[in-house]
């Protein structure tokens, strides 16, 4: 099964460039019809089009439908989903409790418990520096996204 992927291929380009170019036919369609007179398409030998009345009224009817969209509907749809000021929802999330907060550490206490080095040549090893650099790399690495206590957000916004 192929893998759903807004990437481009070959059919998705040439569908692109079918409706582009339909598109702008229509386009340039629908202005020949609103600008140009009917007499001349009497002449060609059209005599049925619809009125000029919907060269101005479609549009309008869109851009109108567009801007109650835009302004009442789309931000309605945003407000009904967002939960109350009061709802635990706006503080904690299901991700970032169940996150840990102290991986590194038991990285570090990990690495200490490894028994002894497994070098042949005793002189070359480097086992010592890279458990020094790992023990300062990981207590200075940023620590994983994860929720705030909430107490200690107060703690340091209100109480300090």
């Amino acid at each position: 099964m192929p893998e759903h992927t807004p990437a481009p291929t070959p059919s998705r380009a040439v569908y692109g460039f079918v409706m582009y170019l339909s598109f702008r036919i229509f386009f340039i369609l629908f202005l020949v019809w609103a600008a140009i007179p009917e007499e001349y398409f009497e002449l060609i030998g059209i005599t049925f089009l619809p009125q000029r009345y919907w060269a101005v009224a479609v549009p309008v009817y869109f851009l109108t439908v567009l801007t109650i969209f835009a302004f009442f509907i789309y931000p309605s749809l945003g407000s009904c989903m967002t939960p109350h000021a009061d709802d635990l929802r706006t503080i904690k999330d299901k991700v970032g409790c169940s996150r840990k907060s102290n991986v590194s550490v038991k990285i570090s206490d990990n690495a200490k418990n490894v028994s002894g080095c497994i070098c042949k040549d005793k002189e070359k090893c480097c086992r010592e520096y890279f458990e020094s650099i790992q023990s300062t790399t990981l207590n200075k690495a940023i620590p994983s996204l994860r929720d705030m206590e909430m107490w200690k957000v107060s703690e340091n916004l209100f109480l300090k």
